[in-house]
This record gives C-alpha cells, structure tokens and sequence, in this order.
C-alpha cells in the first residue's frame, strides 16, 4: 500500500506556528516537512501568507487547535481536501482570535435611537451630536488611525472637533458627507425621498450614492437629494429654522401660513389639522420666537388671524373664531 504523503506533516508542529509556539529547532523541522510535500507548502503559503506572522498571536488556544485537527486526522483514509479543510481550520481559529480580541474590540458599534425625544451624544473624539425624534445613530467606541465614520438614520444636528487629518464622515442611505470640523443639519429620515444638509459653520462635502459628483457647502448652503430626480441641488438659507427643533429659534419674514405652521409642527413634533373652510393660502406672518412654549407660539399666530386651536386626541385642530 502505498504511504500517504501527508503522514510526513508534523499537523502538531503546524498548529503550534499558528499560536507562534515555535522554537528554532522546531521551525526548521516544519520548514523541511512541508518543502517535502510542495503541494501542501503552497496551500499554507496561500491560506496563511507567512506562517511567521502567527507568532504575533499569543492567546491561542494551541491544545484546542491541535485537538480540532487531530479530530479530523484519524480517520487513515481523509482525502486531501480534508486536510486542506484542517489547515484552514487552524487559521481560522488563528484568524478570529487576532481579528475579535485585535481590531474588533476597537470596532465595536453603538448604537443610540430616539423615539419621543431629543438626545445629545458626545462621539469619542468630542464632537457634539443632538439627534431629533425617531432617529439613530451609529459609531465606534473609538475612531480609526485615518478617519472618523458614523452612520444616521433620522435628523441630526452636527458640531464636529475639528481634525484636519482625520475627516469626519457621516454616511446615510442616499449621502456622504464628509467635513474637518464643522456645524451643520442632516435630515436623512428611513423610506424618504428627500435628504436635506444645511450649513451653519465651516464647509462640508456632500457625494450622493446614486449621482456622479458632489457639492461643497459653506455656511447658509443646503443641499438637498432626490431620489426620484437622483439630482443633488443647492440653495441659500436665511433663516434658522431648519434647527428649531433642537434650539427653539424661529424666525417668520413674510412667511406664508401654511409654511408657519408645518415649522411649528417640526419644531415643537406634533400634529396640526387645520379646518376646510379656513382660506390660508394668501395669508403671511412675522414674528421671532426664542425658545418660547408651544402654546405661546400658537396663541401669537391664531391670534394674528383670529384663528384658534384645541388640542384633541394629541392633535391640534385650528379654526375660525365665530
């Protein structure tokens, strides 16, 4: 019968390299089983790429390696993918270990959501989150080397650290964006058609997913994308009221009605029904607010047009007063 090649591997001395386990005498003596058996020298090569390189990894499990592969090398008649299969069983261990215990401990994600509140978040490197109702918010315990990356899902208002060599980057479903250090609005809700960033502070670049370029933002920029349009168009802001939601800050500057009251409703996240007989549309209101109740900043407009409001079922019903 003729001698399996294989038998000729010290399996034991293998698994001990992965762990970096070896002595000299040891290494020399794997090194020349495996220039014997060419064929499984490669297969090493090319699943481990140095076998030098385990001896980084010193919490393996070298006994439970050894004894996984020993498993599978008792049976006298295992076929040579079988082995391959055990080599990579090996590095797999090898793998996992250096990967999880390694880089994933830096990598692990937190995830912050809000559902009927407002919640501020301090990222690792200082910069300054407030994430608006039915958001969320993804990032890493700590930032890479080369850049600082965060997910959202939902509105967020952004106060960045500035870091000129490590880019900011906040990516959403339909946008990334990317700053150094910078103040701005994100509203990138789940099942929209529409993102919407809007600049106070410093410039921002802004890529759609979908088209092929981007914009760069400065203060009182917006972008807005459309993935019906897949277009990424830009205007001016001249008012603040993009983040009344987390400042209470409302301007109105000949503002039609029907935009007043959709600013309410977005800055105080609640739901206004206004009357079918009421004729709004040619209506216009000014006024500042700063950092009033909802009830004052209701009272102030229905007032303005002899309008009033009850709330009802969490909804507020404006009509005209008889």
């Amino acid at each position: 019968m003729m001698k399996n090649e294989n038998e000729n591997i010290s399996w034991e001395l293998l698994a001990k390299d992965v762990s970096g386990e070896l002595n000299a005498e040891e290494h020399l003596k794997l090194q020349q089983e495996l220039s014997k058996n060419p064929d499984i020298e490669r297969q090493v090569k090319k699943l481990w790429g140095d076998a030098h390189y385990a001896q980084a990894l010193n919490d393996i499990d070298t006994d439970g390696a050894w004894k996984n592969v020993r498993s599978q090398m008792q049976n006298n008649r295992i076929r040579h993918i079988k082995l391959l299969g055990a080599i990579a069983a090996i590095l797999l261990i090898a793998l996992a270990t250096s990967v999880f215990f390694g880089l994933f401990s830096q990598q692990q994600e937190i995830t912050i959501t809000t559902a009927q509140s407002i919640e501020q978040v301090v990222l690792p490197d200082g910069t300054i989150v407030d994430l608006n109702f039915g958001s969320q918010l993804i990032y890493p315990e700590s930032f890479s080397s080369d850049v600082r990356q965060v997910k959202l899902i939902g509105e967020a208002f952004f106060d960045v650290t500035r870091n000129e060599e490590k880019p900011f980057i906040i990516e959403t479903d339909q946008l990334n964006i990317k700053v150094l250090g910078t103040s701005f609005n994100v509203k990138a809700y789940k099942n929209t058609t529409d993102s919407e960033v809007i600049v106070s502070s410093g410039k921002v670049r802004v890529n759609a997913k979908q088209a092929d370029y981007n914009v760069i933002l400065k203060a009182g920029d917006a972008a807005n994308y459309s993935t019906v349009s897949n277009k990424l168009a830009t205007r001016k802001v001249f008012t603040p009221n993009y983040k009344a939601w987390k400042t209470k800050e409302i301007e109105f500057d000949n503002t039609a009605l029907t935009e007043v009251l959709s600013t309410i409703e977005q800055t105080y996240h609640i739901t206004i029904e206004i009357d079918e007989s009421l004729r709004i549309n040619d209506k216009v209101f000014n006024g500042t607010f700063s950092q009033y109740s909802l009830e004052h900043v209701l009272d102030a407009v229905c007032t303005s047009f002899n309008l009033k409001y009850n709330k009802q079922n969490g909804t507020y019903h404006i009509s005209a007063i008889h």
